[in-house]
């Protein structure tokens, strides 16, 4: 009787701590607020289940169109939002997940832009 309480005891702790896992998406979103501009936008989802997706969109739009138009400011402005290898993100994703940022202006998406920042990371080392 006593193993089947302290079963049922580790089971409850282990489902909690569990539920308490903190959400991939929110923490990327939240990562991405905190360094860009106040002004701009990020939307986080999974894409095909090994992508982490950021499409970020700059305000206003005299802004993003600069950005849009010159190509090397806008990787660098990417790879300054890319989570470095020792942000706590990576830890909640497998090792074969990647985010991926993708800038969005006037409603096209920068597709040929996106930035793998498990590339990038890998490359700084």
């Amino acid at each position: 009787m006593r193993a089947l309480f302290l079963t049922v005891g580790v089971t409850c702790v282990a489902f909690s701590a569990l539920a308490q896992q903190p959400d991939p998406v929110g923490v990327l979103a939240d990562e991405l607020k905190s360094k860009m501009p106040s002004t701009w936008e990020a939307h986080v989802r999974w894409r095909e289940g090994d992508q982490l997706l950021a499409t970020i969109t700059p305000w206003p739009y005299q802004e993003a169109f600069a950005l849009w138009y010159d190509q090397s400011k806008l990787a660098s402005t990417l790879a300054g939002l890319c989570p470095k290898a020792d942000e706590p993100i990576w830890s909640l994703i497998d090792a074969k997940q990647d985010i991926v940022l993708e800038p969005t202006v006037g409603g096209k998406t920068g597709v040929a832009a996106r930035l793998s920042c498990r590339t990038l990371n890998s490359d700084r080392h």
